[in-house]
């Protein structure tokens, strides 16, 4: 059990808050200043912090707030003079506890007690935000139309983030006709199948065996080669991997395959952005419009749904805010059509790699940007 640390100089209030913790069954440590308390909180890796009669001021009360919030450290106020105005201003800075001069030394320990209690729920609670902000983000692609481009823009969003520094996983969930490992010229020596197959063995180094390497520095789990091979990945692992692969990587792209399966839906559960890809055809924008309003009824109208428009430029006598009247949405991001995308399809090289002066390469790299921005940013467009 960690000490319980006395914020106050010696003497006989220090001895009667002493007196508590014992009674309290804690072990006590301490500080003579509030400023030694904050150094031996975390020397000491204290979980309660008990301020005493002397130390009492609006310094104390920053303290404790600050505490709380960063490390999950309960604190217990012993006041010299207890009213309605320190009561609030304890409130307000999360004091669990304050204690007078009328209270028993048992109250005192009691206090600490339920101080320790609470501290426990701080920490776990702390150690939850900790752990999720170190998760990696989740950014899928996703259309219910195929050929609109969903595959291209995933595989070199993954490459231009992957270009930026980031540790970034491209997964392929489009499990009976992925085309990840072709448009990124490899050869798929594992799959997601053997991540199924050893999933009761499976750990941040198979995972690393697993993935395919390509130049740029991107890993990724490639779909089944046989299309029958996608009936034994059931959605329940999926988000099992899913969940592996973000802990181990700063950005998960997904590509999908063009429909709400289990799988995918699997996926936009986890997903901190989903860029729905659409084009300028009748077609492609039914179905979007129809993909969307499918999105809201499922819960996904939270900001994370943002909609490209590829081949923005295409001459069909529609104009993109043709489109975002159609479709009922905002248009948040346009890629420009350019031939130069089919060509590095064939080669299997990123158009982000062989031509990033290109204008289709650019606002590639500008849905990267965005992509590698804080969940909570207000989305604006991406031209």
């Amino acid at each position: 059990m960690t000490p319980i640390l006395i914020a106050e100089p010696d003497g006989s209030d220090r001895k009667r808050l002493e007196v508590a913790v014992k009674i309290a069954g804690c072990e006590a440590a301490f500080a003579d200043t509030l400023s030694s308390a904050r150094e031996s909180v975390g020397e000491l890796d204290a979980e309660v912090l008990v301020i005493g009669p002397t130390l009492v001021c609006d310094a104390a009360f920053d303290l404790a707030d600050r505490l709380q919030r960063a490390s999950g450290v309960a604190t217990v106020v012993a006041a010299a003079n207890v009213d309605a105005v320190l009561l609030r201003r304890a409130m307000r800075a999360g004091v669990t506890d304050v204690v007078g001069p009328n209270d028993t030394t048992e109250d005192v320990a009691s206090a600490i007690r339920r101080a320790g209690e609470i501290a426990t729920r701080l920490r776990c609670a702390v150690a939850a935000e900790v752990e999720e902000a170190h998760k990696g983000k989740v950014v899928t692609v996703f259309s219910t139309k195929g050929g609109v481009g969903k595959t291209v823009i995933a595989t070199n969003l993954g490459v231009a983030l992957a270009s930026m520094g980031h540790k970034v996983a491209l997964v392929d969930l489009d499990l009976e006709f992925g085309d990840v490992g072709i448009m990124l010229g490899l050869k798929p020596e594992h799959t997601i199948n053997d991540a199924v197959a050893g999933f009761d063995r499976l750990d941040a180094e198979m995972l690393a065996g697993i993935m395919e390497h390509h130049a740029s520095g991107l890993h990724t789990l490639l779909a089944p080669t046989l299309p029958e091979d996608a009936d034994i990945i059931s959605a329940a692992r999926v988000g099992q991997i899913l969940d592996l692969v973000r802990e181990n990587y700063d950005y998960v792209v997904v590509d999908t395959c063009p429909a709400f399966t289990e799988p995918v839906l699997a996926a936009i559960d986890r997903s901190d952005a989903l860029y729905v890809i659409t084009t300028m055809d009748v077609a492609s924008i039914k179905n979007t419009r129809i993909s969307l309003q499918k999105l809201h009824q499922l819960g996904y109208n939270n900001g994370r749904v943002r909609l490209v428009l590829n081949r923005s430029d295409s001459k069909v006598l529609l104009q993109p805010a043709e489109v975002e009247q159609a479709i009922g949405g905002k248009i948040f991001a346009c890629i420009p059509s350019d031939r130069i995308v089919p060509r590095s399809v064939n080669q299997g090289i990123p158009v982000v790699t062989e031509l990033p002066r290109s204008e289709v390469a650019k606002s590639l790299m500008r849905l990267a940007k965005d992509a590698a921005t804080p969940v909570s940013k207000e989305a604006g467009n991406v031209s």
